[in-house]
């Protein structure tokens, strides 16, 4: 049986944390191996016993690497981690034993977030990348210790196929490994493709819609809404064209939403891609969608004109839509409440407004532009 041998050492610095990981993984995609965390005992001062360095893992809420069992295809991943300690590096250690499947290589390449390796694969092509870590807190100390400052880490993957171009600090080893390198100091991407042999995945589907809405600086939000047809863990990565716009988390189930503001007028397609946990077993998916943004334009934002006195007559000013053939609809607000009957374009306030604060919803709208709802800022009625 082929199999993956994933070793990874780390540096250790004294004023650093450090990784280590050894995994090796089956071709079927099950994962057998162990992650170690260690601190530089330098830098616990007053940490002299395992037993006082398992009380410092339990006070910082210290995770273990797996992922929630109830939420991975069987086999079900598992961890045992314990405390422990290198005398001859100086360090204090934690080190978890884990199996499952293939989905707990996010996890298991970091227990604390930093320098996590994204496995992103279509038919027999995988890329791994390394994401920059430069101004990211997530590569800093997890305790906030005096002393250490940084996670170095080191991960080697051996794989069933052939290691193709590596960019970054990623390194060539020979034709079936690759190694890989971070600190905080990393600046940008390290990726690694490689072409595997005897994949067999199941197909999944994705379907993209826009919900965009127009701002009044002319200006357009959209939520871009990703939905699987069937649920299943990864992430899905937005963008427009070529940019990305981020990646989104699974929120109802299988569906991901991304909101991206300040979108231009104009043309723009928008790409979903959804990449898998599993994806030794699944395939990614993608789908995008073309759309044109017409929005109005505005000489300044509308106001109230008239004094706030029982009698007196409300009107609107300076709203000067473009184009000018907008349709345009009003409704009066009495503490952000409807008033019946309020939908002219002035009001003639009433003793029922008195001690109450008067503003008016606005929707322009015109066939092929973003409809556009403004509220004024309101005025209070404080005289009789």
């Amino acid at each position: 049986m082929k199999k993956i041998l994933i070793i990874a050492t780390a540096v250790s610095l004294l004023s650093g944390c450090a990784l280590s990981s050894t995994y090796t993984i089956s071709s079927s995609g099950t994962v057998s191996g162990t992650t170690t965390f260690g601190v530089p005992k330098s830098a616990l001062r007053n940490v002299s016993t395992v037993e006082q360095w398992a009380q410092v893992l339990t006070s910082n809420n210290f995770p273990s690497p797996s992922p929630d069992d109830s939420a991975s295809p069987s086999p079900a991943p598992s961890a045992s981690c314990a405390p422990g300690e290198d005398r001859e590096l100086g360090q204090w250690l934690y080190t978890c034993d884990l199996s499952g499947d293939i989905t707990i290589l996010g996890e298991a390449s970091s227990i604390t977030d930093s320098g996590n390796l994204l496995f992103d694969r279509e038919a027999n092509q995988l890329v791994i990348t390394q994401t920059s870590t430069s101004g990211s807190e997530d590569i800093d100390n997890p305790f906030s210790l005096t002393g250490v400052s940084l996670m170095f880490t080191t991960t080697t993957i051996k794989l069933p196929g052939t290691v193709g171009e590596v960019t970054g600090s990623a390194r060539k080893i020979d034709e079936n490994t690759v190694e890989f390198t971070a600190d905080e100091n990393q600046k940008s991407n390290s990726t690694a493709t490689i072409t595997l042999s005897g994949i067999s995945s199941t197909a999944t589907s994705l379907d993209l819609t826009t919900k965009p809405s127009s701002l009044f600086d002319g200006s357009v939000e959209v939520q871009l809404i990703a939905t699987l047809g069937s649920p299943a863990e990864g992430l899905v990565e937005f963008f427009d064209g070529s940019t990305s716009l981020g990646l989104a988390d699974q929120g109802a189930e299988g569906v991901f939403t991304l909101i991206a503001s300040g979108q231009t007028t104009g043309a723009h397609t928008y790409k979903a891609v959804f990449r898998p946990k599993n994806w030794w077993s699944l395939d990614k998916s993608k789908d995008e969608t073309s759309v044109n943004f017409k929005t109005f334009k505005f000489s300044g934002y509308p106001s109230i004109s008239g004094i706030g006195k029982v009698g007196s007559k409300l009107s609107i000013a300076n709203f000067n839509p473009s184009p000018t053939s907008a349709k345009i609809a009003y409704q009066w607000l009495r503490n952000n409440k409807a008033i019946p009957g309020g939908t002219k374009s002035a009001y003639k306030l009433s003793a029922a407004d008195y001690k109450k604060y008067i503003s008016v919803r606005i929707v322009v709208t015109k066939s092929t532009y973003l409809p556009l709802t403004v509220i004024t800022n309101p005025i209070a009625v404080t005289k009789r």
